[in-house]
């Protein structure tokens, strides 16, 4: 497994952002540009482009090709590769891409001021209490459970076919993650959660429990070097 990090603090220029969108597929072209906001688009190439370098840094094919598809829930794969699964997640200033042999799911989310009662609307009772358990770090928590929650749905690669409530995240008293309990899901599976910026909750599930101690962060600029020259 690898985890995979691009900053996006100093954005792409407009031109650039062309250069990037025209070499996409049509299809892959009309979607993004349909995004409301530039900085929404924006963060999409980027997630495409680096999942284009990290096929071709890992040399998954020979002739780099990217037969690209998507399931009926719309996570993406490589279509003729069996061996190699990836999962993208970006917010605001970050896009991150984890790789792996088996399933995974990542989640980034930015802790942004939200009314925290909403996540009563979507998670267990058990996750409620303890988020609400410790008022200074309730928004805190709403974003650790979400962004957990997250990379287990894209993990499973079902989206939200599965109901946020049907499953709870276990946390122990250390703040640290311990399981799932489900009646109705697929629970075996592994978190680790990481700390790339001190706004931001980063989320990883797989099949297993081999996460790397680090994420490679890449630069903006050397990605774009190293797609366009």
């Amino acid at each position: 497994m690898e985890i995979f990090a691009v900053n996006l603090l100093n954005p792409l220029c407009f031109s650039t952002y062309e250069q990037l969108l025209r070499l996409l597929p049509l299809e892959k072209q009309s979607k993004l540009r349909q995004f409301k906001r530039f900085e929404d688009s924006m963060r999409g190439i980027v997630a495409e482009m680096l999942i284009r370098s990290i096929i071709k840094k890992k040399n998954v094919r020979n002739d780099y090709k990217y037969n690209f598809a998507t399931n009926t829930y719309g996570k993406p794969y490589l279509s003729d590769v069996e061996n190699f699964k990836f999962n993208l997640s970006h917010s605001e200033d970050w896009v991150v891409c984890a790789v792996d042999g088996n399933q995974i799911g990542i989640d980034i989310e930015k802790e942004k001021l939200i009314d925290i009662q909403i996540a009563c609307q979507f998670f267990t009772k058990r996750e409620c209490d303890y988020i609400f358990s410790l008022k200074d770090q309730q928004r805190s928590r709403f974003f650790d459970i979400w962004t957990l929650k997250e990379s287990y749905i894209k993990a499973v690669g079902l989206g939200l076919s599965i109901p946020l409530n049907s499953f709870s995240i276990i946390m122990d008293s250390n703040n640290s993650t311990i399981g799932i309990k489900s009646e109705c899901n697929d629970t075996s599976f592994y978190f680790k959660q990481y700390s790339i910026d001190s706004f931001y909750k980063l989320a990883v599930c797989a099949r297993h429990d081999h996460f790397p101690s680090e994420i490679k962060q890449m630069n903006l600029e050397d990605l774009v070097s190293e797609i366009i020259g």
